[in-house]
């Protein structure tokens, strides 16, 4: 089973191991940078494997390598994708992941993938 978890220091934590940095800040820079964010931790059966970043309709999640391909559930995702509005890039070499968001309904939009859920 996968939980959101708001334990923000093991987060960032975690979240900063798992993205694939173009450029890597130095850990101070990216706390820092994630001030304004709402920043959770993704556990599987009480194993950290990921972050999820929030800021009004942006997200983004950072997943740790060795779970990439393997947490991605519809139900976790209905949970972390935030409504109505949601906006997302995708880091390069992840094309896939757009194809992944496409499927879900986003429309792309230059680099960043949208969607806007109407209804319930």
């Amino acid at each position: 089973m996968i939980a959101v978890e708001p334990r923000r220091a093991e987060a960032l934590k975690i979240g900063y191991e798992a993205t694939d940095w173009l450029k890597v800040p130095g850990f101070e820079e990216y706390t820092e940078f994630m001030d304004e964010w709402t920043v959770e931790l993704l556990v599987r059966n009480g194993e950290p494997i990921g972050a999820i970043y929030t800021r009004g309709p942006e997200f983004h999640v950072s997943i740790l390598p060795e779970w990439r391909g393997r947490w991605a559930t519809r139900s976790i995702l209905k949970r972390i994708i935030p409504r109505p509005l949601a906006i997302t890039l995708v880091t390069p070499g992840f094309e896939h992941v757009g194809n992944y968001l496409v499927r879900l309904g986003f429309e792309r939009h230059g680099i960043y993938y949208v969607r806007e859920h109407h209804g319930h």
